[in-house]
Order: structure tokens, then sequence, then C-alpha cells
């Protein structure tokens, strides 16, 4: 854990991402959300949303397809072993400021904690807490988010 407890406080990357129509829609479909506003851009526009479609606090999650490696790439470009790697938990915090259709959001991910402790079957666990500040065009901190992954104990 030497290395690993060393990279506390590095940036991991910052990558911008545009939310677009398709992938919130796409997001929608996934989380079986039926609502026009995100299938039909007509019945958006009737309900006021024109050019302001509020999105799902979860939209955040479609930085992964923009980082290199996905979702999985910090943990392995720090070294984990994938093998014995898991994702523990996300949580997320959202300061108000809304976050809108069309809207560019910069994601810069920050290695937050690295801690050990005993594995239930033997042999130490890694904990690694990752955590995503994001912003809009304006500047604007809209949401954080924290990863935990979890290197289990070597066999």
């Amino acid at each position: 854990m030497a290395d690993l407890a060393a990279a506390v406080g590095r940036t991991l990357g910052v990558l911008t991402f545009p939310l677009e129509r398709s992938k919130l829609r796409e997001l929608a479909l996934a989380l079986h959300d039926e609502d026009p506003v995100w299938h039909d851009a007509d019945s958006a526009a009737a309900d006021g949303f024109d050019g302001g479609v509020p999105v799902p606090p979860t939209a955040t999650v479609l930085a992964a397809h923009w980082s290199d490696g996905g979702i999985i790439g910090p943990p392995l470009a720090l070294g984990m072993d994938i093998r014995r790697l898991l994702h523990g938990e996300s949580a997320w915090t959202f300061t108000g400021v809304p976050v809108r259709l069309g809207d560019d959001l910069t994601a810069t991910m920050v290695v937050a904690d690295v801690t050990e402790r005993p594995g239930r079957t033997g042999g130490t666990m890694t904990l690694l807490k990752i955590d995503t500040a994001f912003v809009n065009q304006r500047g604007e901190a809209v949401a954080a988010l924290r990863d935990t992954w979890v290197e289990k104990a070597a066999p």
C-alpha cells in the first residue's frame, strides 16, 4: 500500500463532457423512466423545457464514457489488481445549482483516501476513495461524487 498511500491528493484526471439529449435518453431508458421529456424533444419544448431540460442527478455517471479506461480506469491506473477489485460504493452530494441539457460539465478526479483493513478470510484489503468534483461551463460547482473501491486481500 505504500505506493498507493502516496497517491492521496493526486489528481487522476480532468475531463469535460457534454450533456447531450441522446445520452440523457439512453440514461432514461436504463432507468426505465418513461417521461416524454427524455424521449421526445417536442414534448420537452411543450412543457417549457426547451433548452433547459433538467437532467437526472445520476447524469454525472456519463463522465465514465469520456474518461480513459471508463469507470474502472482510475483504480487500474493506480496499480490495483483487477482480479481482486470491487466497486464498493458511490455517494453524491449536490450543490443545488441545476444541471441542464446542453451543459458542459468538467469533472476533476482526486485520490481522497487510502486505507487498509483485515479481510474476512485473512490478509489485508485496501480501500481507495476517489473524489470527483463537477463544475458547469460557468464554473459553478454542481455536484461531487465519492467512489470507494475495494481491493480484496490476496489469496
